[in-house]
């Protein structure tokens, strides 16, 4: 397959035009991410990976489209979570991955309905235990962020603390000289931004990944930016609805075994 340049990306554009993932969009518009087609001239489906996702759009190809596809997904996003546009293509990867991935839930909030209460944010962003600051992710806090592996999908989708610092946002709490818990976009595009969320194993149940999401929702409703929130788990689920989000639906993703063997 073709991995497409920037100057290239407007011919998926049809293909993912309805699409409001923000993974997708940003991929799409060039912020981040990767993109691959069949062929320049109309290409009927396209495989989008950004960090540990990939996406496949369009229609589902057979035979030769459909080899050369999974040979890119093994090749690139082998270690990803699979997400399928539609019922067509859950039933594609489960047939062309016969007996070679597990499925995984997801639990997608909703878009148009959340119930944000900014005194009640700020409260949450004030409620931290003594010695912990919540500060905005800097270029020398994003350099902090990389340098541990719970702490690095912070900013890990990013070219660089240049590129976070103009197109990223994100706080974290910090003890002293370390970074104890965070909330950051884990991709952006046009007016929105995807949630990443975590906190140290040993700093977990003090209220600070619910200080930092509350920080980082009050700035984006300050910008005019939606923050998407798409959770791993139940628990997940519990602190965006302590933010004001809602509840929409679970929905399934795909990791081949091989990839999670290598």
């Amino acid at each position: 397959m073709i991995e497409l340049k920037r100057e290239d990306l407007n011919i998926v554009e049809p293909i993912c035009m309805e699409s409001r993932e923000v993974l997708v969009r940003a991929a799409v518009e060039g912020r981040m991410g990767h993109v691959w087609v069949p062929k320049m001239e109309k290409p009927p489906f396209c495989l989008i990976n950004l960090g540990d996702f990939a996406f496949v759009r369009g229609i589902t190809p057979k035979s030769g489209g459909a080899l050369e596809l999974k040979e890119q997904i093994y090749e690139s996003c082998g270690h990803t979570f699979l997400t399928p546009q539609n019922e067509l293509w859950a039933d594609w990867i489960e047939d062309t991955f016969l007996g070679e991935f597990r499925q995984v839930t997801r639990y997608a909030l909703k878009k148009d309905e959340q119930h944000f209460d900014t005194d009640t944010l700020e409260r949450y962003v004030k409620q931290v235990p003594d010695g912990i600051k919540i500060k905005q992710i800097d270029e020398k806090l994003y350099k902090k962020a990389l340098k541990e592996e719970w702490s690095r999908d912070f900013c890990s989708n990013f070219e660089d603390a240049e590129h976070f610092v103009t197109d990223g946002l994100g706080f974290v709490a910090v003890k002293g000289r370390e970074l104890v818990s965070g909330c950051s976009a884990y991709g952006v595009s046009s007016g929105m931004l995807e949630i990443e969320v975590g906190t140290r194993p040993d700093y977990r149940r003090q209220g600070l990944a619910l200080a930092c999401s509350a920080a980082l929702v009050l700035e984006c409703l300050k910008r005019g930016i939606y923050p998407n929130w798409d959770a791993a788990n139940a628990k997940s689920v519990v602190l965006a609805e302590k933010l004001g989000y809602v509840f929409e639906k679970e929905y399934t993703v795909y990791q081949l075994i091989n990839g999670l063997e290598d």
